[in-house]
Protein backbone atom coordinates (compact mmCIF):
# COMPACT_ATOMS: atom_id res chain seq x y z
CA UNK A 1 0.00 0.00 0.00
CA UNK A 2 1.17 3.34 -1.08
CA UNK A 3 1.98 5.90 1.54
CA UNK A 4 -0.35 8.94 0.16
CA UNK A 5 -2.83 6.02 0.13
CA UNK A 6 -2.59 5.51 3.91
CA UNK A 7 -2.40 9.29 4.78
CA UNK A 8 -5.63 9.84 2.54
CA UNK A 9 -7.01 7.03 4.57
CA UNK A 10 -6.07 8.20 8.06
CA UNK A 11 -7.33 11.51 6.53
CA UNK A 12 -5.51 13.34 9.36
CA UNK A 13 -5.31 17.53 8.96
CA UNK A 14 -1.86 18.44 7.91
CA UNK A 15 -0.36 15.17 9.02
CA UNK A 16 1.52 12.73 6.69
CA UNK A 17 2.43 8.80 6.64
CA UNK A 18 6.40 9.35 6.00
CA UNK A 19 7.21 5.59 7.14
CA UNK A 20 5.32 2.22 7.63
CA UNK A 21 7.23 0.64 10.18
CA UNK A 22 5.61 -2.22 11.14
CA UNK A 23 2.74 -4.59 9.24
CA UNK A 24 1.91 -8.12 11.36
CA UNK A 25 -1.16 -9.66 11.85
CA UNK A 26 -2.50 -8.13 14.63
CA UNK A 27 -1.31 -4.52 14.41
CA UNK A 28 0.25 -1.70 12.25
CA UNK A 29 2.59 0.80 12.91
CA UNK A 30 2.92 4.32 10.99
CA UNK A 31 5.36 7.51 11.43
CA UNK A 32 3.43 10.55 10.75
CA UNK A 33 4.49 14.14 10.78
CA UNK A 34 3.45 17.58 9.71
CA UNK A 35 3.03 18.62 6.21
CA UNK A 36 3.29 21.99 6.63
CA UNK A 37 5.46 22.96 10.08
CA UNK A 38 3.17 24.98 12.28
CA UNK A 39 4.26 26.51 15.46
CA UNK A 40 3.11 24.65 19.22
CA UNK A 41 0.57 25.58 20.70
CA UNK A 42 1.32 25.44 24.49
CA UNK A 43 -0.86 22.84 26.48
CA UNK A 44 -0.62 24.77 29.66
CA UNK A 45 -2.18 28.27 28.45
CA UNK A 46 -3.54 27.49 25.02
CA UNK A 47 -1.58 29.98 23.55
CA UNK A 48 1.25 29.51 20.05
CA UNK A 49 4.52 29.96 21.22
CA UNK A 50 6.61 31.57 18.62
CA UNK A 51 10.29 30.71 20.64
CA UNK A 52 12.43 27.72 20.38
CA UNK A 53 11.85 24.52 20.69
CA UNK A 54 12.82 22.52 23.76
CA UNK A 55 12.69 18.92 22.77
CA UNK A 56 11.07 16.17 20.69
CA UNK A 57 9.42 13.05 21.77
CA UNK A 58 7.54 10.39 19.58
CA UNK A 59 4.15 9.94 21.22
CA UNK A 60 2.60 6.53 19.75
CA UNK A 61 -1.16 6.95 19.65
CA UNK A 62 -3.65 4.13 18.31
CA UNK A 63 -6.12 5.62 15.63
CA UNK A 64 -9.09 3.37 14.82
CA UNK A 65 -8.37 -0.14 13.27
CA UNK A 66 -7.94 -0.66 9.76
CA UNK A 67 -9.10 -4.31 7.96
CA UNK A 68 -9.40 -5.77 11.67
CA UNK A 69 -6.09 -4.44 12.61
CA UNK A 70 -4.91 -2.00 15.78
CA UNK A 71 -3.60 1.38 13.86
CA UNK A 72 -0.63 2.59 16.36
CA UNK A 73 0.58 6.27 14.97
CA UNK A 74 3.96 7.75 16.06
CA UNK A 75 3.50 11.17 16.17
CA UNK A 76 6.81 13.40 17.03
CA UNK A 77 5.62 15.77 19.55
CA UNK A 78 7.49 19.04 20.58
CA UNK A 79 8.49 20.05 24.04
CA UNK A 80 8.57 24.10 24.65
CA UNK A 81 8.56 26.31 27.70
CA UNK A 82 5.68 27.92 28.74
CA UNK A 83 6.37 31.78 29.28
CA UNK A 84 3.55 32.38 31.59
CA UNK A 85 5.13 30.35 34.35
CA UNK A 86 8.69 29.14 32.83
CA UNK A 87 7.37 25.28 32.80
CA UNK A 88 8.21 22.75 30.01
CA UNK A 89 5.26 22.04 28.27
CA UNK A 90 4.49 19.25 25.32
CA UNK A 91 2.96 20.83 22.39
CA UNK A 92 -0.89 20.30 22.05
CA UNK A 93 -2.47 18.79 18.94
CA UNK A 94 -6.27 18.81 18.91
CA UNK A 95 -6.72 15.47 17.31
CA UNK A 96 -4.73 13.65 20.16
CA UNK A 97 -6.00 12.53 23.47
CA UNK A 98 -3.48 11.72 25.30
CA UNK A 99 -2.39 7.84 23.86
CA UNK A 100 -5.38 8.01 21.79
CA UNK A 101 -7.12 9.67 18.72
CA UNK A 102 -10.00 11.92 19.06
CA UNK A 103 -12.06 9.74 17.05
CA UNK A 104 -11.00 6.48 18.59
CA UNK A 105 -11.44 8.19 21.98
CA UNK A 106 -15.10 8.48 20.62
CA UNK A 107 -15.70 5.35 19.91
CA UNK A 108 -14.68 4.21 22.92
CA UNK A 109 -17.17 6.71 24.37
CA UNK A 110 -20.14 5.24 22.00
CA UNK A 111 -19.13 1.79 22.92
CA UNK A 112 -19.50 2.35 26.81
CA UNK A 113 -22.83 3.77 26.35
CA UNK A 114 -24.25 0.20 24.81
CA UNK A 115 -22.21 -2.01 26.96
CA UNK A 116 -19.87 -2.41 30.01
CA UNK A 117 -16.62 -0.91 30.15
CA UNK A 118 -15.43 -4.70 30.64
CA UNK A 119 -17.24 -6.02 27.15
CA UNK A 120 -15.45 -2.42 24.82
CA UNK A 121 -12.25 -3.64 26.50
CA UNK A 122 -12.36 -7.02 25.48
CA UNK A 123 -13.60 -5.88 21.40
CA UNK A 124 -11.19 -3.18 21.29
CA UNK A 125 -8.00 -5.12 22.97
CA UNK A 126 -7.80 -2.56 26.35
CA UNK A 127 -7.93 -3.35 30.03
CA UNK A 128 -10.60 -1.54 32.00
CA UNK A 129 -8.74 1.24 33.64
CA UNK A 130 -7.95 2.04 29.92
CA UNK A 131 -11.36 2.08 29.62
CA UNK A 132 -11.89 3.97 32.42
CA UNK A 133 -9.93 6.69 31.91
CA UNK A 134 -11.06 7.33 27.87
CA UNK A 135 -14.74 7.37 29.21
CA UNK A 136 -14.49 9.60 31.92
CA UNK A 137 -12.42 12.03 29.84
CA UNK A 138 -14.83 11.88 27.01
CA UNK A 139 -17.84 12.23 29.39
CA UNK A 140 -15.97 15.36 31.53
CA UNK A 141 -15.40 17.18 27.95
CA UNK A 142 -18.93 16.84 26.59
CA UNK A 143 -20.57 18.04 30.17
CA UNK A 144 -18.91 21.19 30.21
CA UNK A 145 -20.70 21.81 26.46
CA UNK A 146 -23.76 20.74 27.64
CA UNK A 147 -24.61 20.03 31.09
CA UNK A 148 -23.01 23.47 32.58
CA UNK A 149 -25.98 25.57 31.21
CA UNK A 150 -28.74 23.19 31.79
CA UNK A 151 -32.44 24.37 29.77
CA UNK A 152 -35.06 25.29 32.28
CA UNK A 153 -38.07 22.16 31.88
CA UNK A 154 -41.28 23.43 31.62
CA UNK A 155 -42.29 20.63 32.73
CA UNK A 156 -39.87 17.90 35.62
CA UNK A 157 -39.79 15.14 37.53
CA UNK A 158 -37.70 14.91 40.69
CA UNK A 159 -36.53 11.66 42.30
CA UNK A 160 -33.79 10.41 44.31
CA UNK A 161 -32.07 7.00 43.78
CA UNK A 162 -29.60 4.97 45.90
CA UNK A 163 -26.15 3.72 44.67
CA UNK A 164 -24.17 2.39 47.56
CA UNK A 165 -25.53 0.95 50.78
CA UNK A 166 -26.07 2.82 54.42
CA UNK A 167 -28.41 5.24 52.43
CA UNK A 168 -26.33 6.96 49.45
CA UNK A 169 -28.17 8.76 47.35
CA UNK A 170 -28.07 10.93 44.22
CA UNK A 171 -30.60 13.38 43.00
CA UNK A 172 -31.88 13.34 39.32
CA UNK A 173 -33.83 15.87 37.37
CA UNK A 174 -36.28 14.96 34.63
CA UNK A 175 -37.65 16.67 32.03
CA UNK A 176 -40.54 15.01 31.33
CA UNK A 177 -41.38 16.27 27.59
CA UNK A 178 -37.85 15.18 26.60
CA UNK A 179 -38.08 12.30 28.90
CA UNK A 180 -34.41 12.65 29.49
CA UNK A 181 -32.25 13.46 32.84
CA UNK A 182 -30.91 16.84 32.34
CA UNK A 183 -29.24 17.25 35.84
CA UNK A 184 -28.00 15.41 38.61
CA UNK A 185 -26.18 15.46 41.73
CA UNK A 186 -24.94 13.18 44.67
CA UNK A 187 -27.13 13.28 47.79
CA UNK A 188 -30.61 14.35 48.31
CA UNK A 189 -32.93 16.49 49.85
CA UNK A 190 -33.78 20.54 49.83
CA UNK A 191 -29.93 21.66 49.70
CA UNK A 192 -29.65 19.07 46.81
CA UNK A 193 -32.57 20.79 44.71
CA UNK A 194 -31.92 23.97 45.72
CA UNK A 195 -28.77 23.75 43.73
CA UNK A 196 -30.20 22.92 40.39
CA UNK A 197 -32.82 26.21 40.59
CA UNK A 198 -29.68 28.58 41.45
CA UNK A 199 -28.22 27.17 38.58
CA UNK A 200 -31.19 27.87 36.57
CA UNK A 201 -31.31 30.93 38.10
CA UNK A 202 -34.74 33.47 38.22
CA UNK A 203 -35.48 33.70 34.39
CA UNK A 204 -35.25 29.43 34.52
CA UNK A 205 -37.36 29.05 37.52
CA UNK A 206 -40.01 31.02 35.82
CA UNK A 207 -40.16 29.46 33.05
CA UNK A 208 -41.34 26.05 35.02
CA UNK A 209 -45.07 24.78 35.06
CA UNK A 210 -45.44 22.03 36.83
CA UNK A 211 -43.14 19.87 38.93
CA UNK A 212 -44.20 16.25 40.26
CA UNK A 213 -42.80 14.37 43.07
CA UNK A 214 -42.78 11.61 45.47
CA UNK A 215 -44.35 14.17 48.05
CA UNK A 216 -40.54 14.25 49.85
CA UNK A 217 -40.61 16.99 51.93
CA UNK A 218 -37.34 18.39 50.75
CA UNK A 219 -38.42 18.55 46.86
CA UNK A 220 -41.73 20.26 48.33
CA UNK A 221 -39.59 23.19 50.23
CA UNK A 222 -37.19 23.58 47.41
CA UNK A 223 -39.79 24.08 44.85
CA UNK A 224 -41.51 26.71 47.01
CA UNK A 225 -38.75 28.84 47.41
CA UNK A 226 -37.24 28.68 43.86
CA UNK A 227 -40.10 27.86 41.57
CA UNK A 228 -43.38 29.92 42.40
CA UNK A 229 -45.23 29.74 39.74
CA UNK A 230 -44.74 25.94 39.13
CA UNK A 231 -47.78 23.96 40.28
CA UNK A 232 -46.45 20.65 42.88
CA UNK A 233 -48.34 17.36 41.83
CA UNK A 234 -47.84 14.94 44.26
CA UNK A 235 -47.68 11.39 42.12
CA UNK A 236 -50.62 9.75 42.70
CA UNK A 237 -48.46 6.38 42.17
CA UNK A 238 -47.05 7.34 45.47
CA UNK A 239 -50.34 8.55 47.22
CA UNK A 240 -51.54 5.01 46.37
CA UNK A 241 -48.38 3.44 47.43
CA UNK A 242 -49.45 5.40 51.14
CA UNK A 243 -53.11 3.60 50.91
CA UNK A 244 -51.61 0.23 51.21
CA UNK A 245 -49.00 0.82 53.07
CA UNK A 246 -51.84 2.44 55.90
CA UNK A 247 -53.82 -1.16 54.80
CA UNK A 248 -51.18 -3.25 55.37
CA UNK A 249 -50.24 -2.01 58.39
CA UNK A 250 -53.58 -2.37 60.35
CA UNK A 251 -53.63 -5.96 58.20
CA UNK A 252 -50.48 -6.77 60.45
CA UNK A 253 -51.95 -5.28 63.91
CA UNK A 254 -55.15 -7.80 62.95
CA UNK A 255 -53.27 -10.55 61.91
CA UNK A 256 -50.98 -10.60 65.10
CA UNK A 257 -54.55 -10.20 67.40
CA UNK A 258 -55.99 -13.16 65.65
CA UNK A 259 -52.92 -15.37 66.18
CA UNK A 260 -52.99 -14.47 69.92
CA UNK A 261 -56.47 -15.53 70.00
CA UNK A 262 -55.87 -18.86 68.06
CA UNK A 263 -58.72 -17.55 65.40
CA UNK A 264 -56.88 -19.54 62.82
CA UNK A 265 -59.84 -18.75 59.99
CA UNK A 266 -59.10 -15.00 60.09
CA UNK A 267 -55.48 -15.92 60.17
CA UNK A 268 -55.62 -17.44 57.29
CA UNK A 269 -56.99 -14.95 55.30
CA UNK A 270 -54.82 -11.84 56.92
CA UNK A 271 -51.59 -14.52 56.48
CA UNK A 272 -48.89 -12.59 53.98
CA UNK A 273 -49.37 -15.22 51.22
CA UNK A 274 -52.56 -13.83 50.79
CA UNK A 275 -51.22 -9.93 51.01
CA UNK A 276 -51.78 -9.47 46.97
CA UNK A 277 -55.38 -9.76 46.94
CA UNK A 278 -56.24 -7.38 49.62
CA UNK A 279 -53.38 -4.80 47.95
CA UNK A 280 -54.81 -5.07 44.64
CA UNK A 281 -56.71 -2.09 42.76
CA UNK A 282 -58.84 -4.21 40.29
CA UNK A 283 -61.48 -6.04 41.15
CA UNK A 284 -61.76 -9.67 41.02
CA UNK A 285 -64.07 -12.37 42.45
CA UNK A 286 -61.10 -13.87 44.83
CA UNK A 287 -60.96 -10.62 46.27
CA UNK A 288 -64.72 -9.93 46.71
CA UNK A 289 -65.18 -13.81 48.48
CA UNK A 290 -62.52 -12.50 50.92
CA UNK A 291 -63.94 -8.94 51.26
CA UNK A 292 -67.32 -10.88 52.39
CA UNK A 293 -65.69 -13.14 54.43
CA UNK A 294 -63.90 -9.51 56.51
CA UNK A 295 -66.94 -8.56 56.89
CA UNK A 296 -68.33 -11.05 59.25
CA UNK A 297 -64.68 -11.98 60.82
CA UNK A 298 -63.04 -8.66 61.51
CA UNK A 299 -65.04 -5.40 60.83
CA UNK A 300 -61.76 -2.97 61.26
CA UNK A 301 -59.96 -4.79 58.34
CA UNK A 302 -63.14 -4.45 56.24
CA UNK A 303 -63.82 -0.99 57.06
CA UNK A 304 -60.07 -0.59 56.28
CA UNK A 305 -60.07 -2.17 52.75
CA UNK A 306 -63.76 0.08 52.15
CA UNK A 307 -61.54 3.26 52.68
CA UNK A 308 -58.91 1.83 50.26
CA UNK A 309 -61.60 1.35 47.77
CA UNK A 310 -63.45 4.66 47.87
CA UNK A 311 -60.03 6.50 47.81
CA UNK A 312 -59.48 5.10 44.39
CA UNK A 313 -63.23 6.94 43.51
CA UNK A 314 -60.75 10.32 43.64
CA UNK A 315 -58.38 9.38 40.55
CA UNK A 316 -61.39 7.72 38.45
CA UNK A 317 -62.78 11.10 38.01
CA UNK A 318 -61.62 13.51 35.04
CA UNK A 319 -62.97 16.79 36.60
CA UNK A 320 -60.96 18.42 39.45
CA UNK A 321 -64.62 19.66 41.05
CA UNK A 322 -65.37 16.27 41.56
CA UNK A 323 -62.22 15.11 43.07
CA UNK A 324 -61.98 17.48 45.61
CA UNK A 325 -65.42 16.67 46.52
CA UNK A 326 -64.32 12.93 46.98
CA UNK A 327 -61.42 13.61 48.43
CA UNK A 328 -63.12 15.43 51.07
CA UNK A 329 -65.43 13.21 52.02
CA UNK A 330 -62.26 10.19 52.07
CA UNK A 331 -60.59 12.71 54.76
CA UNK A 332 -63.38 13.21 56.83
CA UNK A 333 -64.28 9.50 56.42
CA UNK A 334 -60.69 8.34 57.48
CA UNK A 335 -60.19 10.25 60.41
CA UNK A 336 -64.02 9.15 61.94
CA UNK A 337 -62.89 5.66 61.64
CA UNK A 338 -60.36 5.82 64.52
CA UNK A 339 -58.32 3.59 62.58
CA UNK A 340 -54.97 5.25 63.84
CA UNK A 341 -52.96 4.24 60.50
CA UNK A 342 -55.91 5.60 58.65
CA UNK A 343 -56.38 8.75 60.71
CA UNK A 344 -52.96 9.78 60.34
CA UNK A 345 -53.06 9.36 56.07
CA UNK A 346 -55.90 11.02 56.44
CA UNK A 347 -54.14 13.96 58.06
CA UNK A 348 -51.34 13.89 55.85
CA UNK A 349 -53.38 13.81 52.63
CA UNK A 350 -55.67 17.11 54.36
CA UNK A 351 -51.59 18.75 54.35
CA UNK A 352 -50.69 17.99 51.12
CA UNK A 353 -54.33 17.72 49.51
CA UNK A 354 -53.30 20.89 47.16
CA UNK A 355 -50.39 19.05 45.55
CA UNK A 356 -52.73 15.62 45.21
CA UNK A 357 -55.66 17.72 42.92
CA UNK A 358 -52.98 19.14 40.97
CA UNK A 359 -52.93 16.12 39.10
CA UNK A 360 -56.19 16.95 37.02
CA UNK A 361 -54.84 20.28 36.21
CA UNK A 362 -51.19 19.31 34.75
CA UNK A 363 -51.74 14.94 34.23
CA UNK A 364 -48.19 14.01 34.77
CA UNK A 365 -46.58 11.69 36.79
CA UNK A 366 -43.31 10.28 37.96
CA UNK A 367 -43.27 7.32 36.32
CA UNK A 368 -40.44 8.81 34.00
CA UNK A 369 -38.43 8.88 37.22
CA UNK A 370 -39.04 5.54 38.06
CA UNK A 371 -38.31 3.72 35.02
CA UNK A 372 -35.35 5.80 34.33
CA UNK A 373 -34.28 5.26 38.21
CA UNK A 374 -34.96 0.99 37.03
CA UNK A 375 -32.18 1.49 34.39
CA UNK A 376 -29.80 3.46 36.69
CA UNK A 377 -30.01 0.44 39.08
CA UNK A 378 -29.81 -1.96 35.89
CA UNK A 379 -26.32 -0.09 34.66
CA UNK A 380 -25.31 -0.32 38.64
CA UNK A 381 -25.32 -3.68 38.23
CA UNK A 382 -23.74 -4.25 35.21
CA UNK A 383 -20.89 -2.32 36.39
CA UNK A 384 -20.62 -4.14 40.08
CA UNK A 385 -21.25 -1.15 41.83
CA UNK A 386 -19.29 2.37 41.44
CA UNK A 387 -16.84 3.69 42.94
CA UNK A 388 -16.24 7.27 41.83
CA UNK A 389 -19.64 8.83 42.07
CA UNK A 390 -19.12 11.57 39.75
CA UNK A 391 -18.48 8.68 37.25
CA UNK A 392 -21.73 7.59 37.87
CA UNK A 393 -23.44 10.74 37.90
CA UNK A 394 -21.55 10.83 34.18
CA UNK A 395 -22.73 7.36 33.38
CA UNK A 396 -26.37 8.33 33.91
CA UNK A 397 -26.50 10.98 31.88
CA UNK A 398 -24.71 9.01 29.19
CA UNK A 399 -27.33 6.27 29.39
CA UNK A 400 -30.40 8.16 30.29
CA UNK A 401 -30.00 12.31 29.81
CA UNK A 402 -28.34 14.77 27.50
CA UNK A 403 -24.71 13.19 26.96
CA UNK A 404 -26.50 9.68 25.03
CA UNK A 405 -25.11 9.70 21.81
CA UNK A 406 -28.07 7.93 20.68
CA UNK A 407 -30.24 11.17 21.64
CA UNK A 408 -31.00 13.44 19.08
CA UNK A 409 -32.42 16.75 19.94
CA UNK A 410 -34.15 17.29 16.91
CA UNK A 411 -35.75 14.50 16.25
CA UNK A 412 -36.98 13.76 19.96
CA UNK A 413 -38.60 17.47 20.26
CA UNK A 414 -40.79 17.09 17.24
CA UNK A 415 -41.72 13.22 18.70
CA UNK A 416 -42.26 14.32 22.51
CA UNK A 417 -43.56 17.65 22.43
CA UNK A 418 -45.89 16.98 24.93
CA UNK A 419 -45.20 14.48 27.91
CA UNK A 420 -47.09 10.97 27.80
CA UNK A 421 -50.13 10.12 30.27
CA UNK A 422 -49.85 7.47 32.25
Amino acid sequence: MQLDTITELLDIPNYKVTHVIQNDGSSLHFIVDQIEPLPPVCSGCGRVHAGGIHSVWVNMVEDLPISGKRVFLHVPRRKVRCPEDGTIRVEEIAWIRKRFSLRFADQVYRLTAIATNQEAGWYLGLDDETVYRIDKCMLEKLAQEKLDSPVAPTMMSVDEVSWQKRHKYVTNVIDIQKRKVIWNHNGRGKYVLDKFYRKLGPEGCENIQAVASDGARGFLSSTKDFAKNALIVLDHFHVKKSLNDALDAVRKEELRRAQKENNDELSQILHCNQRFILMQSKKSKRKMDVLNKLAVLNERIYQAMLLKEQFLAVYKTKDQKTARTNLKEWIIAAMKSKISAFVELGNKFFRKRHFILNYFVCNITTAISEGINNKIKRLSRMAYGFKDVYYFLLKIHQHCGMLNPTFSNQTREVEESSPRRR
